[in-house]
């Protein structure tokens, strides 16, 4: 399928009361040139991870099950010093994760399916496009398939595709219809958005693309001895065939990615590092998602954990590298999720637990309530310059423009 032309259509993206005043004094402005009066500091590089399901609720369980009842979890200690802590709350019903992750990636509202692209299939120029423009490396990480709309979406224009009329056997062609449209974000990231570096699963899609990866200067990894060891600085690294984990019923399933993220993120966060003009780095933990949809809080745990050690990951970075943004978020909450430290009973539906509190006596039990993804707010952290305009309650179309702020770039 061809991809929609790049017409970024920042008026309406940015149509939030947030932005009303700075778009009518600076409407006449280049795209991607400095924001006059912008900020004293301007980040050089900005490192936006996302958690996939992550929910209030997850955080609050994840806190207590990996940091206890008094410790905090790494994204929490971004707000320590300078920093800044709130939520992100849907401005619309959150359809699915390709709406969502693009709602994220340009300020604007789409419909389900969309991937970088409005509600009429036109694309939109996103966050990491407009870093790309100011001369910025790019880097997408996953333990997802790299095509997996969440990071898709911001470097990639896929309008939604009609569902397809039954086959003779009754059924439509779902598996070639996902295939085609992974195949053609692929070729998006090398032949327009021009991925600098893109690591996580989905080598299954790239049997034919992997050369053309290579014949356009790519390095590409399929392990951790080569990730490790790699000097490149535009990389391709494929991990698993599919996603870097298996979802599964409670007491089912793996979490068990053949390079973690955290390694992804330091590797990546290495080959982004050599440019002069900095980055834009975007990394996802879908586990925490993928697992809630199955109602299984153990293996949320374990992507809850990799999440937590990637944000450290990150602020091991920022230490030596000050003029750094790192924004922790969840795109969308998933499951209904909510807990109790008292037992619910062995007849209470959607039951799941007891989880151990950490350096506490308490338990936890999980109840879930969905199976997909809810209008719940999502908790956000950051730390770094333009850090202080991601404090309190904000709507997701917010987070574009203050991305696009702390970098000093204009739509």
């Amino acid at each position: 399928m061809a991809s929609p032309s790049v017409r970024p259509r920042m008026a309406r993206s940015l149509a939030t009361a947030a932005l009303a005043c700075t778009l009518a004094a600076c409407s006449a402005v280049p795209a991607d040139a400095p924001a006059e009066g912008a900020r004293e500091e301007v980040a050089r590089n900005v490192i936006l991870i996302l958690g996939s399901g992550l929910g209030k609720a997850q955080h609050d369980f994840l806190q207590l099950a990996i940091a206890g009842p008094t410790g905090r979890l790494a994204m929490d200690r971004l707000s320590e010093s300078m920093g800044a802590s709130g939520t992100v709350t849907p401005v619309d019903p959150v359809s699915d994760a390709a709406a969502g992750a693009t709602t994220l990636s340009t300020g604007m509202p789409t419909a389900p399916g969309a991937i970088g692209v409005d509600a009429d299939g036109e694309a939109l120029a996103t966050v990491l496009e407009h870093a790309r423009d100011a001369g910025k490396a790019t880097g997408l990480v996953t333990t997802a398939e790299v095509t997996d709309p969440t990071v898709a979406a911001f470097a990639a224009h896929v309008a939604p595709r009609p569902a397809l009329p039954p086959s003779d056997d009754g059924d439509g062609d779902e598996d070639g219809d996902e295939d085609a449209v992974e195949r053609t974000i692929a070729r998006q990231y090398l032949e327009e958005s021009r991925v600098d570096v893109i690591l996580g699963g989905g080598a299954a899609r790239w049997p034919e693309l992997t050369g053309q990866a290579q014949s356009l200067g790519y390095t590409t990894v399929s392990d951790t001895v080569a990730l490790r060891t790699t000097a490149a600085e535009r990389l391709l690294g494929l991990f698993a065939d599919g996603p870097m984990f298996e979802p599964g019923r409670p007491g089912e399933g793996r979490y068990a990615p053949a390079v973690p993220l955290p390694d992804m993120t330091r590797a990546a966060l290495a080959a982004l590092d050599r440019r002069e003009a900095g980055f834009f780095l975007v990394v996802n933990e879908a586990g925490i998602d993928a697992m809630a949809r199955e109602g299984n809080g153990a293996l949320v745990l374990e992507a809850g954990r990799a999440l937590d050690a990637t944000v450290q990951a990150a602020l091991d970075f920022r230490a030596v590298n000050p003029g750094t943004l790192i924004v922790v978020a969840g795109d969308h909450e998933t499951g209904g999720m909510n807990f109790t430290l008292a037992d619910p009973g062995p007849t209470r539906p959607g039951s799941d637990g007891p989880y151990p509190a950490a350096d506490s006596d308490q338990v936890i039990w999980l109840r879930w309530t969905r199976k997909g993804p809810t209008n719940a707010p999502v908790p956000i952290t950051a730390a770094g310059p333009g850090a202080e305009a991601f404090r309190g309650s904000m709507a997701n179309t917010q987070i574009f423009p203050e991305l696009l702020e702390a970098m000093s770039l204009r739509a």
